[in-house]
């Protein structure tokens, strides 16, 4: 039986990977140098990554955690997360002053019960805005209801959408549409032709390749990716391009 070998043919630039601990199940690998040795197995040199003890739990200690990651900076990028505490934007603001934010990813308000609505996060999302920093939002973790009645009342706010799966296929081009401001990351949305459908409305330059590491393994959506009907430009664009200009932005 032959052996399947896949090695992308542009540079890889992963924009959701989760490091570290949860409080309910333990993370498959312990540090940077065996993450790092699963993102070169599919050829990604580099990655935004997060804590995922901050995704549902606590993103103050989340992303007190995430400085054990700060040492290979030249791999990483280091995404803080945000909560609906004035501790939560007191903390970022101070990461901010010290010019080590990227960007901000919002933790799963679903799991805490808290919705995602202008009278809990308006001040944070006024400065994110006003910064020009990108905030992360996971289609699996917040209200969409929520998600698309707050951020309209924010247009100069850069959003990416994380996570649409199969089940988001009708809610992806309103979002799009809008949202103008947005991006969508494409780690589960495995809908058939339609990356390629969704690249000629709106351009390519508004999808970005992310896995979801560890919540979904790091290669089917990389592989899926380079069979699509385009060209290498625009496949170097959605792997690296567009999540650098992206985090460039500012």
């Amino acid at each position: 039986m032959g052996r399947l070998h896949f090695e992308p043919r542009v540079p890889i630039f992963d924009a959701n990977i989760g490091v570290g601990h949860r409080p309910d199940q333990v993370s498959l690998f312990d540090g940077p140098e065996e993450l790092l040795a699963e993102m070169a197995r599919h050829g990604v040199k580099r990655a935004v990554i997060y804590h995922l003890q901050a995704e549902s739990r606590s993103p103050i200690e989340g992303n007190e955690a995430l400085n054990d990651w700060a040492e290979k900076g030249e791999m990483f990028r280091l995404q803080w997360t945000l909560g609906a505490t004035d501790d939560s934007l007191s903390q970022l603001r101070e990461l901010h002053a010290d010019g080590r934010v990227g960007s901000i990813r919002l933790h799963a308000t679903i799991h805490g019960k808290l919705p995602f609505v202008d009278w809990l996060y308006g001040p944070a999302l006024e400065w994110l805005a006003s910064e020009r920093i990108p905030l992360w939002i996971s289609l699996a973790d917040t209200e969409v209801t929520e998600l698309m009645a707050t951020l309209p009342l924010y247009p100069q706010l850069v959003t990416v959408i994380l996570g649409a799966h199969y089940v988001h296929a009708a809610l992806v081009r309103p979002i799009l549409r809008r949202l103008p401001n947005s991006y969508l990351e494409l780690s589960r949305y495995e809908v058939l032709g339609e990356v390629e459908a969704l690249i000629r409305e709106f351009g390519v330059d508004r999808f970005l390749y992310g896995s979801f590491y560890p919540r979904y393994a790091m290669g089917p959506i990389l592989y899926y990716l380079h069979h699509l009907r385009c060209t290498d430009a625009e496949l170097a664009a959605l792997c690296a391009g567009n999540l650098e200009r992206l985090l460039d932005r500012r």
